[in-house]
């Protein structure tokens, strides 16, 4: 779902703390590789949801794991459904952005993250423990579909 507003964001003074992260491409498989590389416990910490080409993380920010381009994301407590990207922020006033957000996308399972490039709303709210088998499984039909 494309979110409204267009693309007009402007860098923030103070960063918000990451406490998700979203990856796509070949950023989402070094993203589950990085996480298979946890162990156990360090897994259980995270919750995650995948689509096809994509990997999104919810957890502390101390649990995200690194990685070239992934796009960490924070709340802004003005905007507390959404998770932004964590040195930018919408120019229009930021409660009334989440509030025709949340209206265009129908009543989502929040939170709800906002991404750049092009610019688009993921609902997390589906996001569930992170399984080793099932980020494995992941993997390996990604790495199937990836271009070669």
């Amino acid at each position: 779902m494309t979110a409204p507003g267009g693309d007009s964001f402007a860098g923030r003074a103070e960063p918000l703390r990451p406490c998700a992260a979203v990856a796509e491409g070949e950023a989402a498989r070094r993203l589950a590789q990085r996480l298979l590389a946890k162990d156990d416990g360090a897994l259980a910490r995270l919750f995650g949801a995948a689509g096809s080409g994509m990997v999104a993380l919810l957890g502390a920010e101390d649990d995200l794991p690194w990685a070239d381009g992934v796009v960490y994301l924070g709340r802004d407590p003005a905007a507390p459904a959404l998770l932004l990207p964590t040195a930018l922020a919408p120019l229009a006033p930021l409660e009334l952005w989440e509030r025709a957000l949340l209206a265009a996308l129908d009543a989502p399972a929040l939170p709800v993250a906002v991404l750049l490039a092009p610019l688009r709303a993921i609902s997390l709210g589906g996001a569930r423990p992170l399984q080793r088998a099932a980020l494995e499984a992941w993997l390996a039909a990604s790495t199937a579909e990836a271009p070669r």
